[in-house]
């Protein structure tokens, strides 16, 4: 549940900056990656603090400790897709 509530949020961030910004393209796509990122890593360790990220089959919480550096990249690259198709949705569908 926590990849959708994300997704969905992440889509949000970027339809908003993208059309706040229509004429600057990648300046919008490149500040909503980057608040996108910052969000994502933000809400993954509030679930965590508050316990909705323990898994269903060990009963553990989720340890980022040693993963931090490559989820960064990761949601780097998710952000900057999102941003990327939702401006050129919203680009499409304004002209």
């Amino acid at each position: 549940m926590v990849p959708y509530i994300l997704t969905i949020l992440c889509v949000l961030v970027a339809g908003a900056i993208h059309w706040m910004a229509p004429k600057a393209y990648w300046k919008a796509t490149l500040t909503s990656t980057v608040v996108i990122l910052l969000f994502s890593i933000t809400t993954l360790f509030i679930f965590q603090a508050s316990g909705m990220l323990i898994s269903e089959q060990t009963g553990e919480n989720a340890d980022f400790s040693g993963k931090l550096m490559t989820m960064t990249i990761l949601m780097a690259f998710f952000g900057f897709l999102i941003s990327l198709f939702v401006g050129w949705f919203l680009r499409v569908v304004r002209h």
